[in-house]
């Protein structure tokens, strides 16, 4: 489990104290490990592959890990500090990395792939006709699709990434779960637009670039909370792409 952050205090002129909101800290891990080769010349290739592995901000390590009963878990992290002294005996060397997860959520990757669903623009219901001649006399009844169900399986609440390929106009994003709200305003691109907006991070790109500007002061970056999300894409021109992809790990606060 990572750290918990309290606020506390003591009563002013009375015994005891109080509590106020907790939440977890940032996640701090240290690992500590040896490479050994009786080839001098393999051992530093081993040193010189592990301080490659190691980037700085903004590159982050992620830290993969298999348990003994098989799952698989992912944490994204900074190097915060890496020690790996040269020994009189170079064809061993001992080493310690310290890290930092600024996300304390340790995230499952058993299946190998993060989770994914399409997600469909609303589209309303009632009588749709497909004949134009006056008469009219080809048509049916639609019940329309409002939402799209996505289950996070986990415990805790999974910020999730949503993709939108080709042309949008102002897309909104809807949890009606929780009744949170994310939309971009003045945004209109074209039919060879990636559009990526990454709830947890709070970023949104255009084709890699930076598109944080169309994103109002007052819009939810929202998370799906365990169990069953209603997640409703809408967005402002008639000719947009009809879906977008949404992605999301379940995680866990420890294991």
């Amino acid at each position: 489990m990572p750290a918990i952050r309290s606020s506390r205090g003591s009563r002013s002129g009375q015994a005891g104290g109080y509590f106020g909101a907790q939440l977890y800290d940032v996640r701090r891990i240290t690992l500590n490990g040896r490479i050994f080769s009786t080839d001098i010349a393999e051992a530093k290739a081993k040193r010189r592959a592990i301080q490659q592995a190691l980037p700085l901000f903004p590159m982050p390590v992620t830290m993969r890990y298999v348990d003994d009963d098989g799952q698989v878990y992912l944490i994204y992290c900074q190097v915060m500090d890496f020690k790996m002294p040269i020994a009189r005996f170079q064809g061993k060397s001992i080493f310690k990395i310290e890290l930092e997860a600024s996300d304390p959520v340790i995230y499952d990757d058993t299946a190998g792939s993060a989770l994914s669903a399409t997600i469909l623009q609303a589209l309303p219901g009632g009588v749709q006709f497909t004949d134009t001649t006056p008469l009219f006399d080809s048509f049916y009844f639609s019940a329309g699709q409002t939402d799209v169900t996505v289950t996070n399986t986990s415990g805790i609440a999974s910020f999730p990434i949503i993709t939108i390929p080709g042309a949008i106009n102002n897309p909104v994003f809807t949890n009606r779960t929780t009744g949170e709200s994310f939309r971009l305003a003045g945004y209109s691109v074209g039919a060879d637009a990636v559009t990526i907006i990454n709830m947890g991070e709070r970023t949104v790109t255009l084709n890699g670039g930076n598109a944080f500007a169309y994103a109002p002061s007052d819009v939810n970056w929202w998370a799906l909370v365990p169990g069953n999300n209603r997640i409703e894409f809408s967005s402002g021109g008639g000719s947009d792409g009809t879906q977008a992809t949404m992605t999301w790990r379940p995680g866990y606060w420890g294991i």
